[in-house]
């Protein structure tokens, strides 16, 4: 699996020291998790817990409709 930090790709031990020093300078200290369509379920709440082991306690999921996000939210 792969993991990306802004958009970079970053070894999995490395994750969560990279969102730290990120965070450090945020005012808003949150986290946006998403999960490619072929993401275990499991993947995703492994890192949810590293996140929160890691007291990062604000974490966004971010979903798609089936079928992909299409159309205009109108």
């Amino acid at each position: 699996s792969k993991l990306y930090v802004n958009a970079k790709l970053v070894p999995e031990g490395d994750v969560i020291t990279r969102l730290q020093t990120i965070l450090e300078t945020k005012a808003d200290k949150i986290v946006y998790l998403k999960g490619d369509k072929d993401a275990p379920y499991s993947a995703i709440m492994k890192m949810m817990d590293a996140l929160r082991g890691a007291g990062i306690e604000t974490v966004g999921l971010i979903t798609e409709k089936k079928g992909g996000n299409i159309g205009g939210g109108n």
